[in-house]
């Protein structure tokens, strides 16, 4: 319930002329299931026995630190830097032993994506909240060209294939899609009644009321897949015609588990700011799946496929500035950090021993990924 204060005009009226009125000054506190409030009232015999509010000031309940429910939306601007196994070279040339493209050189890529989460406050005090955030459609790219004719670009030791010995053209492309949902229940203060939060030193909310705490701590459960693709096109030209070949890798990770996390919010008049943070052991169900196509449309590694179970970890954290825009709207923006390890990685896949009836058949979990950068939405609580 959200209590407003109003002024009839008779009120107005009599503040405008100045009349001295004798009055009955009251305080009453009232208490609801959304917030604790008091006010202060005189009642005018003048007017009839009707309150006028005095010296209070109404609270936006956008601020409400336990609110019956909310909702957050977001956009995100990540940056993924992944941390791969090993670096390795991707392209060489075989008579200098420089070294064109490496791992290294595709560990940095620019992630947008979207982030969502809503709440409802249980009969029993505590909070249920579904987060979800997603990056999509994050990529770099290397290139290497052949510089002068003495130069020779294969794949690390590799003489095998047609397009692959004396390349000249070669292009790497590394993407990766990125989904999470987490379901997490919160008790705030350290109760399972959000009413007891004085227990635990917040701020009363309410009537008047211009700060407003509350500290939570939540466990949960999460799931998030990170699922990559690794292609590599190269070319040759052949007495004036263009011989084209791929190696291409894709990646799948299904992480799952448990949670543990503390959100710290606070307010004062229309500024505030939240802090999250969260971590957990995860199981991760990975896959890969590669193959290399030569000229002419030669499968020279047909599909191979490996899968593995694995212990991965999750942690991360968000810090948001609040702007109370409206009664019941927040602007918020802030940063993201999130670490993951234990991942399968698409460039730890890579194997150049083409002429082997075995290589790349078995999958390299040991790499990670730190992902950082800004979010900004809105959120509402009621």
């Amino acid at each position: 319930m959200v209590l407003l204060a109003s002024c009839s005009p008779e009120i107005a009226l009599a503040q405008e002329s100045g009349r001295v009125l004798s009055k009955t000054t009251a305080q009453a506190t009232t208490n609801s299931d959304d917030m604790v409030f008091s006010k202060a009232a005189t009642i005018d015999p003048l007017l009839g026995g009707q309150e006028e509010y005095t010296g209070e000031r109404f609270h936006s309940v956008s601020n409400n630190p336990s609110p019956r429910a909310y909702v957050q939306v977001g956009a995100l601007f990540m940056q993924q830097v992944s941390q791969f196994s090993q670096s390795q070279p991707i392209v060489v040339d075989a008579n200098s032993g420089n070294t064109f493209i490496s791992t290294s050189d595709l560990n940095t890529n620019f992630n947008p994506g979207l982030q969502a989460t809503s709440g409802i406050r249980l009969n029993n005090g505590r909070t249920v909240e579904l987060d979800y955030f997603g990056l999509y459609g994050g990529s770099t790219t290397a290139t290497a060209v052949k510089p002068d004719p003495n130069a020779f670009l294969i794949f690390p030791n590799n003489l095998a294939g047609n397009v692959f010995v004396d390349m000249e053209d070669t292009n790497v492309n590394y993407s990766s899609q990125i989904n999470s949902f987490a379901l997490n229940l919160f008790s705030y203060c350290g109760s399972s009644n959000a009413a007891a939060c004085d227990a635990c030193a917040c701020d009363a909310y309410g009537f008047g009321q211009s700060t407003s705490q509350s500290i939570a701590w939540f466990s949960g459960f999460r799931y998030l897949s990170v699922n990559q693709r690794l292609n590599i096109v190269a070319q040759r030209t052949v007495a004036n015609a263009v011989e084209e070949g791929s190696y291409n890798v894709r990646t799948q990770n299904n992480l799952f588990g448990g949670q543990l996390g503390a959100r710290l919010r606070r307010t004062s008049g229309r500024l505030g700011w939240d802090s999250t943070g969260f971590a957990g052991i995860f199981g991760n169900a990975a896959q890969q799946t590669q193959s290399v196509t030569d000229f002419p449309n030669f499968a020279l590694r047909p599909d191979v496929t490996d899968s593995q179970g694995a212990v991965a970890f999750v942690g991360g954290g968000n810090l948001s500035g609040l702007y109370s825009v409206t009664k019941a709207l927040n602007l918020r923006a802030g940063y993201n950090a999130i670490w993951i390890e234990g991942l399968a990685l698409a460039p730890d896949q890579l194997d150049f021993d083409l002429a082997a009836a075995q290589a790349g058949s078995r999958i390299n979990n040991n790499g990670g990924m730190f992902l950082h950068g800004a979010n900004v939405g809105l959120e509402t609580r009621w």
